[in-house]
């Protein structure tokens, strides 16, 4: 026997909202037409069958994941369902329950038979369409074969946050007004130039000119330099732009 059930859904919402606000446990969508039900849980009830009250979100879950009990609730409409908390449990075992009960009742409209799982789900005709038919860049290719291999695919997000983890001095050498100038970080340089700081990390130590403009080198900070003389990299431009060469300067100083 449930705890509690409702009957009433659309003119009783809110009652279910205040009844269950800051309870976790088991709940069981009842379709009182097909006889169907659907067991889930959740940590928050107020904030998950929240969810199920909006139209929005059913129709997201049954683009996204072909969910069957939204559907469902689409199709029938509130009226033609009950919901029944079937137990109130602790966060820590509110998965064992909820296997419980998937293993003893009826669910039909669950796909997944196993708890907190995506197990078993599938895909609609039109998703594994979209999924044959889409075009994989070069770096998307790559970061495929290692995850096949086992490997830690690599991304712009990735390589961004790693910069910003570690400190770097940028340099950036414009060829177009002969200037040269010295950022603390990745943004700042994308900031500076209106350029997309993704677009800039596949340009930077490379020794290729971004936009035919500009040559991106980056080191890192082996300590700070306020105060210090440190080894500044630059490229001399002419006839030959493959030619570089150090200098040295004061970080009191300004070079631009």
């Amino acid at each position: 026997m449930p705890v509690i059930s409702y009957i009433h859904l659309e003119r009783d919402k809110f009652i279910i909202y205040e009844e269950n606000r800051n309870k976790s446990g088991i709940y069981r969508w009842n379709n009182l037409v097909t006889g169907s039900s659907y067991i889930g849980s959740a940590v928050n009830l107020t904030k998950r069958l929240s969810n199920y009250f909006s139209t929005e979100f059913l129709k997201k879950e049954l683009k996204r994941n072909n969910s069957i009990i939204s559907n469902s609730l689409l199709k029938y409409g509130y009226n033609k369902f009950s919901l029944d908390i079937i137990e109130y449990c602790e966060p820590s075992v509110l998965i064992k329950r909820e296997q419980y009960y998937l293993d003893t009742l009826k669910c039909e409209y669950n796909i997944l038979k196993t708890a907190n799982s995506r197990l078993g789900t599938k895909h609609s005709l039109k998703t594994l369409l979209k999924f044959k038919e889409r075009r994989l860049s070069p770096e998307a290719l790559i970061n495929l074969k290692l995850a096949k291999a086992g490997k830690t695919p690599t991304s712009p997000l990735r390589k961004i946050n790693h910069l910003l983890a570690t400190g770097h001095v940028t340099t950036v050498v414009n060829k177009e007004n002969n200037s040269i100038r010295i950022y603390n970080s990745i943004r700042a340089v994308s900031r500076d130039i209106g350029i997309n700081h993704v677009t800039i990390l596949n340009y930077i130590n490379t020794n290729k000119w971004l936009r035919n403009t500009y040559l991106i080198t980056r080191k890192q900070k082996k300590s700070s330099l306020i105060g210090k003389t440190a080894i500044l990299h630059i490229v001399i431009l002419g006839s030959n732009p493959n030619i570089s060469t150090n200098f040295l300067f004061s970080s009191r100083s300004s070079i631009w």
